[in-house]
């Protein structure tokens, strides 16, 4: 017996059925779809109205930062999906359908230069994300540092199965030691901090619609920028990335910060950027297999490895790190797990 669904449907009729009507039952909901978090989504085809039930345990999943941020998206123009009705203590929220067309099934059936336009869309969306104004955490050193131990942790040593010695703790130190100095020199704007295109809905042509924003830091300019042409489920092509990063860079020129980058300084910025996400992603998706059961993320782990690789071989200080990547990662990026 699910029994949060069963007191989800109960909490959704009584909000959004009528007096004397039949209620609602677990029966008549529908998975919308897996989150990588413990939130869960719900349709319910019976009622007329186009609405997704979110399920967030309270003790897992609160969903006051959710509302908050939510509602300073909204109030910033941001398409962030409208709050018909919630329950906090209980976890339950109800919002608005942006449908099942993700950013990510779009750009797979299109020709690059449609691509290239959407993206372009996507990254005018992505300046007004940035310029939100809404309190929430520093993306401080100890977080940075913290997302990058996930890849000794999670992936290193218990997906692969790995023993690190002292060799790789040293170079590792290095490595992290230069991402979270340039991660903290660069400007720091509101990030949502999952722009990818998963949560990019396309609700209709030309239009967009944010989801996932909870976990929203005050961090990095190029941080939600990787996100979106560093995606860990769609590879773009490197040509059409470099020009969207020199795109976004002119976008940002009227700050005094970013006049001062010159393109050569913001995409090494970005590349390095790219580093501590991807680090943190196969330390995140090898988790998700290993403790959660979603074995579909181990898919996604060896474009990540791809990603990690190309900048450690392009940057000559990372030189000793790839060529440990190389020794011990490269050549089997999933162990075997599959």
């Amino acid at each position: 017996m699910d029994t949060r669904l069963r007191q989800l449907s109960h909490w959704a009729g009584n909000e959004f059925v009528p007096l004397g009507q039949t209620k609602l039952s677990a029966a008549d909901f529908v998975s919308v779809s897996e989150d990588a978090s413990f939130r869960r989504y719900f349709r319910c085809p019976k009622l007329s109205q186009p609405i997704v039930f979110m399920d967030a345990p309270p003790d897992k999943e609160p969903l006051h930062d959710f509302l908050a941020i939510g509602n300073a998206l909204s109030a910033s123009g941001v398409p962030a999906p409208v709050f018909y009705a919630v329950d906090i203590e209980a976890g339950f929220l109800a919002l608005s359908d942006f449908g099942d067309q993700q950013l990510l099934g779009l750009v797979q059936e299109k020709k690059p230069e449609a691509v290239l336009s959407i993206l372009s869309k996507v990254m005018g969306l992505l300046q007004n994300v940035a310029k939100v104004d809404c309190s929430v955490p520093d993306y401080s050193e100890s977080m940075l540092r913290a997302e990058m131990d996930l890849f000794p942790t999670w992936y290193l040593t218990r997906l692969l199965g790995l023993t690190l010695t002292d060799d790789f703790w040293s170079v590792w130190q290095t490595v992290c030691d230069r991402l979270v100095a340039s991660a903290l020199a660069e400007p720091q704007v509101f990030v949502h901090r999952d722009f990818h295109s998963r949560n990019i809905m396309v609700p209709s042509e030309g239009t967009f619609g944010l989801l996932d924003f909870q976990d929203a830091v005050r961090g990095p300019l190029s941080y939600d920028l990787v996100s979106l042409l560093k995606d860990c489920y769609v590879e773009y092509e490197p040509a059409m990335q470099t020009a969207l990063v020199e795109s976004y860079r002119q976008a940002w020129l009227a700050d005094p910060r970013v006049q001062a980058m010159t393109p050569t300084a913001f995409y090494q910025a970005f590349e390095r950027m790219g580093l501590q996400r991807h680090l943190k992603c196969a330390g995140i998706f090898s988790r998700l297999y290993l403790r959660d059961g979603k074995s579909r993320y181990l898919n996604d782990i060896p474009m990540v490895l791809n990603y990690v690789a190309a900048v450690c071989q392009s940057q000559p200080e990372l030189s000793d790190f790839y060529g440990w990547l190389q020794q011990f990662v490269l050549s089997d990026p999933i162990g075997g797990s599959a």
